[in-house]
C-alpha cells in the first residue's frame, strides 16, 4: 500500500505509581472502600408527570458511544459510512486519532426535532445554516448530527417572504414557482466535518477557526474506493446536481435545492471577505459554527487547500511558517507579508485566481496490486437503556449550556430506580457544577464504589476529600495524616489508569504530597514525571513536580524542570516563581 503524503504525530506512553509500590497496605484504609453509600433523592414537586421514556438505540464502535433516534438501517448505514472514512483518514493521516480520549458521544437526531436543543445557549437563530456541532469541554465531547432535515432554509428576511409567496413546491424542496429552494444537506458529510474539527479542537495550542475549517472541508470532499484515498481533489465547478439535471431533462422549469460545493464553485460568483475579516472569525463565531451556504467557510476551504496543494505545494513552507508564528503572536498584515511576500489584498487577487484556475497537485493512498484497502468492522446496534439516553443526553445538554434540561435528562432515569454507575458519576458532577456538593460527594462516591470510568469523577472526589482534610488537618503543622493523604490520593490513582489523562490529576497528586505527613521516595515521585511528560506545557504542574524534587534531593531534575518551565511559561509571574526556585537550588557541581 503506497502513502503519498505522509503525516506523523508523536505520543508519549508512561507508566508507574505511588500506591502501587506500596502495595496496598495504605490504600485499604480508603474511606469510602466498603462503606454503602446512601443517595439523595429527587422529587417531582408539581403536577407534571415524568417524561416517557424515549425509544433510541445504543451501540459502539473505536472512540463513540453512539446514540440514534433514526431507524437501525438508517443509523447502520450512516456508522458504516463514517467507520469507513475514519480508516481512510487514519491511513493518510497516521495517529491523528485521539486514542486516549474517552469514548466521545456520536448523537444522530433521525426524528422529532430533537436536534435543535443541542445548539448552543446563544448560538440559536432563526434559519439556522448548521446541520451538525461539535460540543466540548475539557475531555468531555459530543458530535450532533441532524439526520432528519434534508433542506434548510437559509433565506434572507426578504427571500422568506418571497418563498413565503410562492404558489407551490414539490414534496422534494424543489421550487417550481420561482422561490428559494433551500440548501441540501448531506449528513455523511456533514459528520465528516464534525470528526474533522472534533480532533483539530482537541490539539494544544489549538489552530485557528480559519485553519481548522479549510482541513474540514478538504476532508468532507476525501474520496475513497476499495483501492484509492485521494485528498485535495476538487470537484469540476462546472457540473450540476443529479437532481437539477432530472428538471432539465424532464423540460421543468424549477430550481433543485442547492448543493454543498467546493470552493471553486461556490465562490465563483460571490464576493471575497476581507482576510482580515478571514482570520477574524473565532471558533465560537456565527461563521464558525452556521457554515452551510456561506463564504467563510468556503474561503477557508480555498486558503487552505493553496497553502498545502496549490501550484504543486510549492506554498507549504510559507504556510506551515504563518501557521507556526500564530501560535505565538497575533494574525496582522505585517506577519502575512512576512510569510507570504504578499499584502491582504494581494492574497484576495491569488485566491480568486485560484478559484477560476485551481492548479494543484493531490494526495492519498493507492493499494497494491490484487490488494483492497480495509473494511470496517461490523457495527451492532440495540436498543439503548434509560441510563444510557439519560447520561448521553444528558452530557451533550451540560456542554450546549442548558443544565436545566441537562438534569432533567439525567434524573429522570434515576428516580426511575436506574442505578448505572455511568449515570451517577454524570449526575454527581452535573451536581458539583452547580455548587451542590453534598449530593456530588454522595453520587461520586457511590459512582467510586462502583469502579465507574470516569476519570473526572475521581478527580472531583478527590478535590472534596482534599478540601474536607484541608478544614481539619489531623496532623501537626496543618499536616494530613497518612489516612487523609490515601483518601485523597486513591480517587486520584484511579484517575490516572483511565483515559484521558487529566493534568488536574497530577498536580492534585503533587498538592497532596505537599500537605502530607508522608514524605515520597524519590522513586514515587515517577507518577509526576509521568504527567509532565503528558502535559509539558502546564507550567503549575511541572512547578510542581520541581518542588517536589527539592523536598527529596532530587535537585539535577528539578533544575532539568525549572529549565522547562521557563522555556514554556508565559507570564512574567509564572517566570518569577522558576527564577525564585532556582535562585534557591545549591551550585550545580
Amino acid at each position: 500500500m503506497k502513502l503519498f503524503w505522509p503525516w506523523r504525530f508523536l505520543r508519549l506512553v508512561a507508566a508507574g505509581g505511588w500506591l502501587a509500590a506500596h502495595g496496598g497496605s495504605l490504600a485499604a484504609q480508603d474511606v469510602s472502600k466498603d462503606k454503602p453509600i446512601e443517595l439523595p433523592t429527587y422529587t417531582v414537586t408539581d403536577s407534571r408527570e415524568l417524561p416517557p421514556p424515549e425509544p433510541w438505540l445504543y451501540g459502539r464502535i473505536p472512540g463513540f458511544e453512539v446514540l440514534s433516534n433514526a431507524s437501525e438501517k438508517s443509523t447502520k448505514r450512516l456508522v458504516g459510512d463514517f467507520q469507513r472514512f475514519f480508516l481512510a483518514l487514519s491511513l493518510v493521516w497516521p495517529g491523528v486519532q485521539q486514542k486516549t480520549a474517552v469514548p466521545t458521544s456520536l448523537i444522530i437526531c433521525g426524528r422529532g426535532g430533537k436536534f435543535d436543543a443541542f445548539i448552543p445557549t446563544g448560538q440559536q437563530r432563526p434559519n439556522r445554516a448548521m446541520a451538525s456541532l461539535t460540543l466540548r469541554a475539557a475531555e468531555q465531547s459530543a458530535i450532533v448530527i441532524d439526520f432528519q432535515t434534508k433542506v434548510l432554509n437559509l433565506s434572507t428576511s426578504e427571500g422568506a417572504t418571497a418563498a413565503a409567496s410562492t404558489a407551490a413546491a414539490a414534496e422534494d424542496g424543489v421550487s417550481l414557482g420561482g422561490g428559494d429552494p433551500g440548501f441540501q444537506v448531506d449528513a455523511y458529510r456533514q459528520l465528516y466535518r464534525e470528526y474533522i474539527r472534533f480532533l483539530l479542537g482537541g490539539v494544544e495550542p489549538r489552530g485557528p477557526a480559519w485553519f481548522e475549517e479549510g482541513v474540514a472541508q478538504i476532508f468532507m470532499a476525501m474520496e475513497v474506493t476499495n483501492t484509492t484515498i485521494i485528498v485535495g481533489k476538487v470537484e469540476n465547478p462546472n457540473t450540476i446536481s443529479a437532481e437539477q439535471g432530472a428538471l432539465n431533462d424532464a423540460g421543468i422549469s424549477g430550481t433543485a435545492p442547492a448543493e454543498d460545493r467546493d470552493f471553486n464553485a461556490a465562490l465563483a460568483k460571490r464576493r471575497l471577505l476581507g482576510m482580515d475579516e478571514l482570520f477574524a472569525v473565532t471558533h465560537d463565531a456565527p461563521e464558525a459554527n452556521n457554515t452551510l451556504g456561506g463564504t467563510w467557510a468556503k474561503q477557508a476551504y480555498a486558503f487552505v487547500h493553496w497553502g498545502l496543494y496549490g501550484d504543486q505545494g510549492k506554498h507549504q513552507k510559507a504556510f506551515i511558517t504563518f501557521l507556526r508564528r500564530l501560535d505565538r503572536e497575533p494574525a496582522t498584515e505585517a506577519l502575512f507579508k512576512e510569510c507570504f511576500k504578499q499584502s491582504y489584498q494581494d492574497m484576495l487577487f491569488t485566491i480568486r485566481g485560484y478559484v477560476e484556475f485551481t492548479n494543484y497537485k493531490i494526495a492519498g493512498v493507492q493499494a497494491g496490486k490484487g490488494e483492497k484497502l480495509p473494511t470496517p468492522p461490523p457495527f451492532e446496534l440495540r436498543e439503548a437503556t434509560e441510563a444510557e439516553v439519560g447520561r448521553i443526553k444528558g452530557d451533550a445538554l451540560r456542554l450546549a449550556g442548558h443544565v436545566a434540561a441537562a438534569r432533567t435528562a439525567m434524573t429522570t432515569p434515576y428516580i426511575r430506580g436506574e442505578r448505572d454507575p455511568q449515570l451517577l458519576a454524570a449526575i454527581g458532577l452535573l451536581e458539583r457544577a452547580a455548587n451542590d456538593d453534598g449530593r456530588a460527594r454522595k453520587f461520586l462516591e457511590a459512582a467510586a464504589q462502583a469502579k465507574a470510568a470516569r476519570p473526572r469523577a475521581y478527580l472531583e472526589l478527590a478535590k472534596m476529600r482534599f478540601a474536607e482534610a484541608a478544614a481539619k488537618p489531623a496532623e501537626t503543622q496543618a499536616r494530613f495524616s497518612a489516612e487523609q493523604t490515601v483518601a485523597v490520593l486513591t480517587p486520584l490513582f484511579t484517575a490516572r489508569t483511565q483515559t484521558p489523562p487529566l493534568a488536574e490529576v497530577y498536580e492534585l497528586i503533587a498538592e497532596a504530597w505537599a500537605r502530607s505527613i508522608i514524605t515520597p521516595g524519590a522513586d514515587h515521585l515517577g507518577v509526576l514525571d509521568e504527567g509532565v511528560r503528558f502535559f509539558p506545557r502546564t507550567t503549575a504542574l511541572v512547578y510542581a513536580t520541581a518542588v517536589q524534587k527539592v523536598r527529596v534531593g532530587l535537585v539535577a531534575d528539578a533544575r532539568s524542570l525549572i529549565d522547562l518551565g521557563l522555556r514554556v511559561a508565559t507570564e512574567a509571574e509564572t517566570r518569577r516563581k522558576f527564577e525564585t526556585l532556582k535562585a534557591s537550588l545549591p551550585a550545580a557541581k
